[in-house]
């Protein structure tokens, strides 16, 4: 490997979905502190919140996809053609408002 490259790979027996299901519940703790300014730690308290969603959704997509694809029931086309019936993006919708509080959650 490049000395300018780094590693981003998990350790094999690490499964991100698992921890952060578990954390994205209740209320954020009041510590660790990063910074003497409580705002500033609530902005990284969302960046956190925001890379942990981000990583999971990631991980979980590129296994559906991937899934999909090896037993070729969906073409990549049409996931990028799919549009949603109203009930289906009813139920975004609410699966977007409970993201967002998880997210926003530190900012309470």
């Amino acid at each position: 490997m490049d000395s300018m490259e780094m590693n981003h790979s998990l350790p094999f027996d690490a499964d991100p979905i698992q921890p952060a299901a578990a954390a994205a519940t209740g209320r954020r703790p009041d510590s660790p502190q990063f910074t003497d300014d409580p705002m500033l730690d609530r902005l990284y308290g969302v960046t956190l919140a925001l890379i942990t969603e981000l990583a999971v959704t990631r991980t979980r997509l590129d296994t559906v996809e991937k899934l999909l694809a090896r037993r070729e029931l969906v073409a990549g086309e049409e996931i990028e053609g799919f549009t949603p019936d109203d009930s289906e993006a009813a139920a975004r919708s609410r699966l977007q408002a409970e993201y967002l509080d998880r997210v926003l959650r530190s900012l309470d």
